[in-house]
């Protein structure tokens, strides 16, 4: 075959080809008079891509079909419908037209029209800002021009998780604006009513307080609410900047409406009263909606096709309910039942308009919206006709109550008469008793005048007690170290946390400063740090002057209040005889000889049970460098807290006991020496600050005390002293002291 045969025979294939693909759309011809025309039918086709993976070019080849559905409505599905159309502007005067998507809940469109023979996409939906949209209008609008008059063909892509619906209509831009105006003006009125209806009934509920008008009030609002999301006026003027809420808000605000028409009929028509059975599965029902409504917000899809499962199932309990009610005397149900009646049959022309089975008009096409209207005045009817109902209730009542009340009255005033009678002989025999009573009050008298004599008695003599208390008081304080003492020892660092339980104490603290003479044998003492050349060296010129020394103690005696306190100034008296008066300086001996000079005061050798005794943490301190302190600590049942380099430490003291039953196996005392920087720190205390409880009787412990000194120990140690004292009275805030307290602070 020549090669322009072949030519020629390709040529011809490919046009039949292509007009099969076409499968005979007629297009639309355009004119002054066609403005408004719905494209369906042999005007529109469209392919149902499944997968949603076919590119546009793919689609091209495809096989379209016509559309046969009304209002070109798919129902719901998650498919990507692809429609094709074609136009023919036939009138010059009219360049501009304007095609209408009339239905505003769609996702994602996509317009692909040829220009310059290449095709070009616009991309629109309600999961894009408002703002993008060529047109400002509820519904999707795209301004197409033409240039000419030949047959332009469109391909439109749709793809939604709501009701596929797409009902095509194009108009010239004037006649757009007109039907726009009209719809304007119609929405206006018809939610202006419900409006005002919602606001009435929120007066009502506010100077009556029935809770059937809040709920009525709430199921208007957000019917609104869900009819806005509907028409698409929800996201044109509530959140055009919130594409995502606004595409599931028609789902949401349906369920939630659901939910308050369920409740408020549940309480409108007392089903509580007049049908308990009904009762639980209206609620149950109402939760359905709610939950529906919610599940918009996390999974639209499944949301939208359980929303018309939940509407159709609410829809006849609610009329069955109000017949219900109606037959067992529940007047005020008639209007409900008309109401609910009356928007079924709107519904319903509404549904048979858009399955083409009656005409479509204005108001076949409103029949929904109209009857919504006519149910909402119906209800408000039915709420007036129940309060009335209710008030005529209470007047009925009333009315019995006072019957009820008369009938008492005479009956009363009978049983009055017996009663007196009675009363009378009572009377008689209550006198006699009273006499009877008057010779007992006589001697109670007596004795009540016996009781406040013998409490002024002791009461006096408890004010003498405490006042003496109070005396032991201020001696003990005098026998403490005064502040002055601890300032000329220690400069500013060293602090007291001291709280005695009771108005006298069974801690105390002890400080003193002693010069040890000098001893012959220190001169071949070798400090461990230097070489022994260095120490041969300072052996001839050491200072025979005598060290000067600190001892340091914290003390708790046995017992608290008097017994403590006593036990206290037989501590400080034999410290002081024995290390002032004695010249004994070494901590495990000074606790040796306290040992047996408490045995000795109190003959506990002879008397078992005297068994009162110390704990005490004792330290001695010695200067051995401008830099250097040495610490030699011994213990009895008290441990040494201690922070150096910035680590908590902490050395315990010997199992062994100051006063008491000696046994014969006793331990001697033990010593232990440290050597410590300056601006390290020593804490000396008893055990009240461990065993201080909370208002739950627990104990602050012994790993909170070391966390708390670790804490505050770069403080300075007046405000350590505050921090401490702030801690103590917060943790007993509600709580009463368990033992005396006592911290003795010390900064090297």
């Amino acid at each position: 075959m020549p090669h322009w045969k072949m030519k020629v025979f390709a040529w011809v294939v490919f046009v039949f080809s292509y007009t099969g693909l076409l499968h005979a759309q007629t297009p639309l011809l355009l004119n002054t008079q066609s403005s408004g025309i719905e494209l369906n039918g042999q005007t529109l086709s469209y392919y149902e891509d499944a997968t949603g993976k076919l590119s546009f070019s793919q689609i091209q080849t495809q096989q379209f079909n016509p559309v046969t559905r009304k209002r070109n409505s798919f129902g719901s599905s998650s498919s990507v419908f692809w429609f094709r159309f074609q136009l023919k502007n036939v009138d010059n005067t009219h360049k501009k037209w304007w095609l209408e998507i009339g239905h505003p809940l769609l996702d994602h469109i996509q317009l692909y029209t040829r220009q310059n023979k290449a095709w070009k996409k616009r991309t629109m939906g309600d999961m894009l800002p408002f703002n993008e949209r060529p047109v400002y209008s509820r519904n999707f609008v795209v301004p197409i021009e033409f240039t000419d008059s030949l047959v332009h063909t469109y391909y439109l892509k749709v793809q939604s998780t709501s009701t596929l619906q797409v009902p095509l209509t194009i108009y010239t831009p004037a006649a757009f604006h007109q039907k726009q105006d009209d719809e304007q003006l119609f929405f206006g009125i018809y939610y202006g009513i419900l409006l005002v209806v919602a606001l009435y009934n929120l007066i009502l509920y506010s100077s009556l307080r029935e809770r059937s008008y809040l709920l009525y009030m709430l199921f208007i609002v957000f019917a609104i609410l869900f009819n806005l999301s509907l028409d698409g006026h929800d996201y044109q003027y509530l959140w055009p900047k919130w594409p995502q809420f606004s595409s599931n808000s028609a789902i949401l605000f349906g369920g939630v409406a659901g939910f308050f028409l369920l409740m408020y009929a549940n309480y409108f028509l007392e089903t509580k009263k007049y049908a308990a059975k009904l009762e639980k599965t209206l609620l149950a029902l109402a939760g359905a909606n709610l939950l529906n409504g919610l599940m918009a917000l996390v999974e639209i899809s499944l949301a939208t096709k359980l929303m018309p499962i939940v509407f159709i199932t609410s829809f006849p309990l609610m009329i069955f309910t109000a017949t219900i009610c109606y037959r067992r005397g529940m007047v005020a149900a008639r209007f409900f039942l008309l109401a609910w009646t009356l928007l079924g049959l709107g519904v319903t022309a509404y549904s048979l308009t858009t399955a083409n089975l009656i005409p479509s008009n204005n108001w076949t096409m409103n029949a929904a919206r109209i009857s919504l209207i006519l149910a909402v005045m119906l209800l408000s009817r039915a709420l007036a006709d129940r309060y009335r109902q209710y008030k005529s209730e209470k007047d009925n009542a009333q009315q019995k109550i006072l019957e009820m009340q008369l009938e008492a009255n005479e009956k009363l005033e009978k049983k009055v008469v017996e009663r007196t009678k009675e009363i009378q002989f009572k009377s008689d025999e209550i006198l006699t008793q009273n006499e009877e009573l008057q010779q007992q009050q006589e001697e109670i008298i007596a004795q009540n005048e016996f009781i406040e004599e013998t409490h002024d008695k002791l009461k006096q003599q408890s004010k003498k007690t405490k006042e003496s208390i109070r005396a032991a008081k201020l001696i003990q304080k005098a026998a403490l170290p005064s502040r002055h003492k601890l300032r000329e020892l220690f400069d500013e660092r060293s602090f007291i946390v001291y709280y005695p339980k009771d108005i006298v104490s069974g801690d105390f603290y002890w400080v003193t400063k002693v010069s040890q003479k000098f001893k012959i044998e220190n001169l071949w003492k070798n400090e461990p740090s230097k070489p022994k050349e260095e120490t041969d060296l300072q052996m001839t010129t050491k200072s025979l002057k005598p060290k000067e020394i600190i001892l340091a103690a914290a003390i708790d005696c046995t017992g608290h209040g008097v017994p403590g306190a006593f036990m206290s100034m037989i501590g400080i008296s034999l410290l002081n005889e024995i290390v002032n008066e004695g010249k004994l300086y070494e901590t495990d001996k000074i606790l040796t000889r306290l040992h047996e000079r408490v045995q000795a005061e109190l003959n506990q050798e002879e008397n078992a049970k005297m068994n009162h005794g110390m704990d005490v943490c004792l330290c001695r301190l010695e200067k051995i460098s401008e830099d250097t302190t040495q610490v030699v600590f011994t213990g009895s049942k008290r441990p040494l807290y201690y922070v150096k380099d910035g680590i908590l430490g902490e050395v315990k003291g010997d199992r062994v006991s100051i006063g008491g039953y000696t046994s014969k196996n006793r331990k001697s005392f033990t010593t232990q020496t440290m050597e410590f920087k300056k601006g390290d720190m020593l804490y000396l205390t008893t055990d009240g600050f461990v065993d201080m409880p909370n208002d739950k009787r627990k104990s602050f412990g012994t790993r909170r005390l070391k966390m708390m000194l670790h804490a505050y120990h770069n403080l300075p140690v007046r405000e350590q002293r505050d921090e401490i004292v702030r801690v103590m009275r917060k943790y007993m805030e509600h709580a009463e002291q368990r033992d005396d307290i006592t911290i003795f602070g010390i900064k090297i």
